[in-house]
């Protein structure tokens, strides 16, 4: 290995340069662990971090790009911005068929949740993909995130959802029509008396209209609370320390 690493050196793919201990072939040590994790407060709606004090003893804290609208969800965790390392190591694991990485990828999501969350937590429940879009892709990212981290926390990951139609994916459409996209897919297919608090997994979150309409057919089904926990939270809405970002998610 030693050998092959000095043959063909790995290049990381945010800094440029060669390394032999990192993420795969994609980042660096470095660059994987300087991924910033979002810090309390955070947006009950999304998981970003806001302002220190700006929302102090609010029962529900909301970004500007959430609003105060209701909400199914009741609380959501992201590990962090959808820019930079995360980007990239996210990318290799959905797009480019690098499984392995979810291991790494769950460990991040699950160090980042503080007890609140997990407390009473019956089930994780991945969102699902259409069958036609696991076929081609392979897997449901989803799945295996929600399968690590169950390793990680000892929650069982239960399959709650099924995706009953195919619709145009979430990144190729703006705000609006991302709310509507995701509306009437989802169908809970729960048998048996339905858990009291879940928590939805998935990779990254923009609208949040994705986690929305998941968490309203699993109320429907008679689940008392739903949380969610991603790993990305797309800043397509707000300022961007990284312009590349919004080119990404267009």
């Amino acid at each position: 290995m030693f050998l092959l690493d000095l043959l063909f050196p790995k290049t990381c793919r945010h800094c440029g340069d060669s390394f032999r201990e990192g993420l795969s072939n994609i980042l660096c040590l470095s660059c994987f662990n300087s991924m910033k994790p979002y810090e309390d407060p955070v947006c009950g709606h999304c998981g970003i971090s806001l302002p220190p004090g700006a929302f102090e003893g609010s029962a529900r804290p909301r970004c500007r790009d959430c609003g105060e609208g209701e909400s199914f969800l009741d609380q959501v965790r992201a590990f962090g911005a959808y820019e930079g390392p995360l980007r990239l190591s996210h990318h290799a694991f959905k797009f480019e068929g690098m499984e392995s990485l979810g291991g790494k990828i769950a460990e991040r999501m699950a160090g980042t949740v503080h007890g609140s969350l997990w407390e009473g937590t019956d089930a994780l429940v991945p969102v699902p993909l259409s069958p036609e879009r696991e076929r081609e892709r392979g897997y449901n990212p989803s799945v295996l995130l929600a399968e690590r981290i169950s390793g990680r926390t000892g929650i069982e990951s239960r399959t709650l959802l099924t995706k009953v139609r195919s619709n145009p994916p979430q990144m190729s459409l703006s705000r609006e029509e991302r709310l509507k996209n995701a509306k009437g897919v989802y169908r809970c297919v729960l048998k048996g008396q339905p858990p009291a608090k879940v928590i939805l997994v998935d990779d990254v979150l923009t609208t949040g209209a994705t986690l929305e309409e998941c968490a309203k057919v699993l109320r429907q089904s008679g689940v008392s609370a739903v949380g969610a926990l991603v790993y990305g939270r797309t800043p397509l809405y707000f300022q961007s320390s990284d312009p590349r970002v919004t080119e990404a998610a267009r």
